[in-house]
């Protein structure tokens, strides 16, 4: 926590309370110290957004066994980017299978496609998805699924690449499966991606948000109200 402490004719000090730290701006210039105070006031640790990118991080498993473990998702986004399918439809089918927790005091509120291409350049191809909870997920029996469906290329109202894979799953299951409604509650989920026809390089996002907290309702705001008033009055 940072404090100011201003003494006009004298002395500028701004005191770090949490490096138990003082500095004396007496002689800085101006701009260094506008730039000083910001860099204070910055918390002391940000949350980076989960991001796998293929290219980078190496292939995800294929194996719905053995899917590959992304950890944790953060506060918000989480990026996912790789290609998955099969060239021409000919080629080695390749199918992209990750796992991921839900932290505590979180939901999983959208899982959104934002980029999107395709070897064929065809936008018309529809994909299988599936999400199971727990560590692994089935590619030969969908009744343990989730949900199911297919998707493909959208866009939002700007012409962005957007297509709101929740909801789809939500609509679900397409083939079988158990169903769910809502966002996905704090837990372990396995995710699964497949194109038979072509390959399609894609990017998506994982979004998380705050459970909310309910306000107190007006009966316990009275309650408490009534409570003090009562302690005051001994």
């Amino acid at each position: 926590m940072v404090g100011l402490k201003v003494q006009f004719g004298k002395t500028i000090r701004c005191i770090d309370n949490f490096n138990h730290n003082e500095y004396n701006f007496n002689n800085m210039p101006v701009l260094r110290f506008i730039v000083l105070l910001a860099a204070l006031a910055l918390p002391f640790g940000t949350v980076q957004a989960l991001t796998w990118d293929e290219t980078i991080s190496g292939d995800l498993s294929g194996n719905g066994a053995a899917p590959t473990l992304l950890g944790t998702l953060s506060s918000g986004d989480n990026f996912i980017l790789g290609t998955m399918g099969s060239l021409n439809g000919t080629g080695p089918l390749d199918a992209d299978i990750w796992n991921f927790s839900v932290p505590t005091g979180y939901d999983l509120t959208g899982i959104n496609l934002v980029g999107y291409a395709a070897a064929s350049h065809s936008l018309l191809n529809q994909s299988f998805m599936a999400i199971a909870t727990g560590g692994s997920i089935s590619q030969t029996d969908p009744s343990n699924h989730l949900s199911n469906a297919l998707w493909g290329y959208g866009t939002d109202s700007f012409g962005n690449v957007y297509t709101d894979l929740l909801g789809l799953l939500q609509a679900g299951p397409d083939f079988g499966g158990i169903g769910f409604s809502g966002p996905l509650t704090p837990g372990n989920y396995t995710f699964w991606i497949q194109e038979g026809s072509d390959q399609i390089q894609y990017k998506i996002d994982f979004v998380t948000s705050p459970v909310p907290v309910p306000e107190p309702s007006g009966a316990l705001l009275l309650g408490v109200a009534g409570l003090w008033l009562l302690r005051r009055r001994r």
